[in-house]
């Protein structure tokens, strides 16, 4: 039951990637939201939920996309470690680690997602991906975290506010 919002918002997202996302480029890349929709709700719900709505979304997201099938899936995977943050909390805020995990999970998404288009024969210029797509791909995923992130949290908020507590009489 706590999948039935994101599933439809995954489809949403992924549809919104591929058909808007190409026409605001900032810094030469465009975004990943389906990205950092997963990352922020990792961050706010947890590393469980994120292991099974990471091959949802990843799939959405292939079966729009001319790319190999799987590749986003397996890009998207190092989320679930990443998420992991959440448990340390480092900071009283959650905000702030969730947009620096962000960003780390827009760097290893990239490289995955290189490794994957080199493991199936693909020409990948490694240096000028890093300069020209990876490190700006990194700061523009940052910068959408609060677009993401606040609904995400809210959402959570007014669930959980609305759920009822279970109490163990002893």
């Amino acid at each position: 039951m706590r999948y039935l919002l994101f599933v439809p918002l995954a489809l949403f997202v992924a549809l919104g990637q591929v058909a808007a996302a190409p026409y605001f480029p900032v810094l030469g890349v465009t975004a990943n939201p389906v990205l950092v929709l997963l990352m922020c709700w990792a961050m706010v719900r947890g590393p469980r939920e994120a292991m099974v709505l990471i091959p949802v979304a990843g799939m959405f997201q292939d079966l729009i996309t001319t790319d190999p099938v799987g590749t986003s899936v397996l890009a998207m995977l190092p989320i679930v470690p990443l998420a992991a943050v959440r448990e340390r909390r480092p900071t009283e805020s959650e905000f702030l680690p969730t947009v620096a995990v962000v960003a780390a999970a827009s760097l290893s998404y990239h490289l995955v997602y290189l490794l994957v288009l080199a493991g199936v024969g693909r020409d990948v210029p490694w240096l000028q991906s890093s300069v020209r797509v990876i490190l700006p791909a990194a700061l523009f995923n940052a910068l959408l975290t609060p677009i993401f992130y606040l609904p995400v949290r809210w959402a959570t908020a007014a669930v959980e506010a609305g759920t009822p507590s279970v109490r163990v009489a002893s």
